[in-house]
């Protein structure tokens, strides 16, 4: 046998097994591709804008405490307390923990603009079950974070937010 039989046998086989399977797959992919309905789509026609974000009672106690935190803080509503507290990959149960801070719910977060770190938590431990309420007071209280209480009706006295920032 000769060089030339050698690769023309060479040449049939890599397109036999190469070519041909690669544009098969390319072809059904593609197919798969625009045949295909989209979750995205689906959702996207069952969803609209809430008209109110926040409640009355919600939106009043904000404001004041804009008012209080002038511009040298910023506000985070309805954030959680994975997002105000890291936790060290070395815990035993990490990821545990992380999907149950994940849920607790946090009404505000001040925020201090200069240093981006947080300086009080406000929030109604009422919404939130008995165990979640006593790990985010621990939590909060071992970084040195005050945490200051709403009543059911998001009142809270301003004297106390002020002398808590101001500390």
């Amino acid at each position: 046998m000769n060089a030339t039989v050698i690769l023309s046998y060479a040449f049939i086989y890599f397109v036999l097994f190469l070519i041909v399977p690669f544009v098969i797959v390319t072809f059904v992919m593609t197919c798969i591709k625009f045949f295909k309905s989209s979750e995205v789509e689906r959702v996207g026609a069952e969803i609209s804008i809430k008209p109110h974000l926040l409640d009355k009672e919600s939106m009043h106690f904000l404001k004041s405490l804009k008012a209080i935190a002038n511009t040298r803080y910023d506000i985070l509503y309805g954030a959680s307390l994975v997002n105000v507290v890291d936790i060290d990959e070395s815990v035993n149960n990490h990821e545990e923990v992380q999907d149950f801070m994940e849920h607790c719910h946090l009404d505000y977060v001040v925020i201090d603009n200069e240093s981006s770190s947080v300086k009080l938590v406000i929030s109604n431990p009422d919404d939130s079950s008995p165990e979640q309420a006593k790990f985010v007071e621990k939590c909060l209280d071992y970084i040195g974070v005050q945490f200051i209480k709403l009543d059911k009706h998001k009142h809270c006295d301003e004297a106390l937010i002020k002398t808590a920032l101001a500390a």
